[in-house]
């Protein structure tokens, strides 16, 4: 094992009950991901019961990716010192939790409050998960589970506007809005019974759990693996079974380090996603300028943290792999797009073209299909090209755009969704080729010590790249549709989404080709 930031670390077999974590895993990313959007289209009948007005509206949809990118940085650091498994089970229990209150708020306020809790949680399930996953399986195999895992993630944020006009409409038992809430209690259930079943294989008690826990490898035998958990604890000076691990947790945490990147990505991503909306009053601008010098100190904090031999809550070391730092902006860059597309082509066919909410979720069905097909067959384009796999995915997805925006332009309102049906399941797998083996070329020179800090600083990116996607996309957007012109609006931010993602397609030539 190497003893660097980057390097390779020999990695046995893949953990007994290794397929169960990524069950686990799937479940609950599939949960938080669906929560990201399944709000958009309850939001009429929510706002109606609840006597929301415009600003608890947008506090109601933007407070739970907010207080999911603030506590990011931090959730990393607790699984590490509390242990991943620990950290786990308990933010799916806290989800749970949330989502009861958010499907029983009786006023926006509440529901504005629950959602940040939900925030709060999913961000502290996220951040585990890329951990365990790479942690579980050997690297060889990281492109195929990491693809399911994209192809995951994608759908659920896909199906999410579509599962929630669905849910208010057969109001099931009566609850109406309500319902998208409460149907996250079933899927918790589900992902805790699976890490339950998983620890019980493995061997570990639910505090420390080998592939689990505290930066360990899922890829040891189990009996090298419980007795590595144990020296870990002791020299974190964690007792087994007892209450010193809060103590430890309190100690050893970079709290100054958790309030800075809490407040300078508050400041960044909150003026990013809700300033278009506002008419980015001058409070807002000042609130993105002043995130800049907050997290300018958080690095220097970190450097210093480091310096002094205690544990930072991000590892800067990491951006010094090549891998890493340009994944980290192929991530940032990307997502950027894709959640700008999904909301500029929604607010497009409804606002500008007339289609339903059905229609609209009907033409992003290929797209769905497409980025699993792209996600699951991924492994195989790795296995023969490398990280050149990616410069393919992501070059499909732009000619695709450009394909659809040809035809948009072409047919305007009267398009045909079996026109487009190619053209956008086309988009689908080239994300998927793209976005599926991403994380594992990102993770390929990272040593195990250091994928606690990694699975957090890449949903980080991926929260903050989306955040400034909608915010410079949605502006063009919104220019050009000021007139009405929702065709050549659209046809616009797809060429402009295009054009960013073949550059994006040249950045991926500076990826080394294959980790071997």
């Amino acid at each position: 094992m190497t003893s660097g930031i980057s390097g390779h670390t020999t990695r046995p077999a893949t953990a007994p009950g290794a397929w169960i974590a990524l069950a686990a895993c799937l479940t609950a990313v599939f949960m938080q991901m669906l929560d990201l959007t399944i709000v958009h289209t309850a939001m009429p009948a929510l706002a109606r019961d609840l006597h929301a007005d415009g600003a608890a509206e947008l506090l109601i949809v933007s407070g739970y990716g907010l207080a999911f990118a603030c506590t990011l940085p931090a959730a990393a650091g607790i699984g590490d010192l509390l242990g991943r498994h620990t950290v786990f089970m308990a933010a799916l229990v806290a989800f749970a939790g949330a989502s009861v209150w958010c499907g029983t708020s009786s006023g926006a306020n509440e529901l504005i409050l629950a959602r940040a809790a939900a925030g709060v949680a999913a961000a502290l399930i996220s951040a585990q998960t890329i951990a365990i996953i790479a942690g579980a399986f050997p690297e060889g195999l990281h492109a195929t589970v990491f693809g399911i895992y994209g192809a995951t993630a994608a759908l659920a944020g896909m199906l999410g506007p579509l599962l929630g006009g669905a849910l208010v409409d057969a109001s099931p038992l009566g609850w109406g809005w309500r319902a998208i809430f409460l149907v996250n209690l079933p899927v918790a259930a589900g992902a805790v019974a699976l890490v339950r079943r998983y620890a019980r294989m493995r061997g570990a008690d639910v505090a420390a759990g080998p592939g689990l826990s505290s930066g360990q490898s899922g890829n040891h035998a189990s009996a090298r693996a419980n007795s590595v958990v144990v020296a870990d604890s002791a020299a974190l000076g964690v007792s087994r079974g007892s209450g010193s691990r809060w103590l430890t947790l309190m100690r050893r945490l970079d709290f100054a380090g958790a309030v800075l990147s809490a407040l300078g990505l508050g400041l960044l991503v909150y003026p990013l996603t809700e300033g278009r909306a506002l008419g980015w009053p001058p409070i807002m601008i000042v609130s993105a300028v002043l995130s800049v010098p907050v997290l300018v100190l958080f690095v220097r904090a970190q450097r210093r943290r480091a310096a002094h031999g205690d544990e930072p809550l991000v590892r800067l070391e990491l951006f010094a792999d090549r891998a890493f730092a340009i994944g980290s902006v192929l991530t940032a860059a990307f997502y950027g797009v894709f959640t700008a597309l999904l909301f500029t082509v929604s607010v497009a066919a409804q606002s500008g073209l007339g289609w339903s909410a059905a229609r609209t979720g009907m033409v992003m069905v290929p797209f769905a299909v497409g980025a699993v097909l792209g996600a699951l067959s991924a492994p195989i384009l790795v296995s023969l090209w490398g990280s050149r796999a990616l410069t393919v995915g992501v070059t499909v997805f732009a000619v695709a755009l450009g394909a659809i925006a040809s035809t948009v332009h072409a047919s305007g309102a009267a398009s045909d969704i079996r026109e487009l049906a190619w053209s956008v399941f086309a988009a689908g797998a080239g994300m998927g080729w793209f976005a599926g083996p991403l994380p594992s070329v990102m993770l390929a020179g990272v040593v195990e010590r250091a994928t606690g800090s990694a699975s957090g600083i890449v949903p980080t990116v991926q929260q903050v790249g989306s955040a400034l996607g909608v915010a410079v996309l949605g502006t063009v957007f919104f220019a050009k549709a000021a007139a009405r012109d929702y065709v050549s609006a659209i046809t616009t931010v797809l060429w402009l989404m295009a054009g960013v993602s073949l550059l994006l397609a040249v950045l991926t030539l500076a990826l080394p080709r294959r980790r071997t």
